[in-house]
């Protein structure tokens, strides 16, 4: 039994050991990713994802002339944007009148009205709820900026 817990111990240990750090970090932002090669010649920098009704989507113009680190930076925060907008629709169906379900109020209580107004409502309930979900979301973006 001592043998197990000396050996979790250590295992667990060498989790908060630093990792070795190369002498050299590539920072270019020309290197292939996942088989994908920028070319400048393409619309945005030739990024997957255009679809067959629309095709290459740009009626401000936004992607001419753009360099290819604010193209990539630009289509990470669309993903970012796209996940969190299908949370939200799932959100508000989960807590419309059929399921009758939230999980951080009781609705029985009370008549909260439609979806859009349950926010008012978690703020009433817990007014530091939403700005420290706001900070946990922020932070990992701001590290990233530094």
């Amino acid at each position: 039994m001592m043998k197990l817990v000396l050996a979790t111990l250590l295992s667990s240990a060498a989790a908060f050991a630093p990792t070795p750090q190369s002498a050299r970090v590539s920072t270019a932002v020309s290197d292939s990713l996942n088989g994908w090669v920028p070319d400048e010649s393409e619309f945005a920098w030739g990024l997957p994802g255009a679809l067959s009704p629309v095709g290459n989507f740009d009626p401000l113009g936004f992607a001419e002339g753009t360099p290819l680190g604010t193209m990539r930076q630009w289509r990470e925060a669309e993903v970012q944007h796209g996940r969190v907008s299908m949370l939200a629709a799932v959100g508000l169906l989960v807590v419309e009148e059929p399921i009758e379900y939230h999980p951080l109020f009781e609705a029985a209580e009370k008549d909260i009205g439609p979806a859009i107004r349950h926010l008012n409502e978690v703020d009433a309930v817990s007014p530091f709820f939403l700005t420290g979900e706001n900070m946990h979301i922020v932070m990992p973006f701001n590290q990233k900026a530094l």
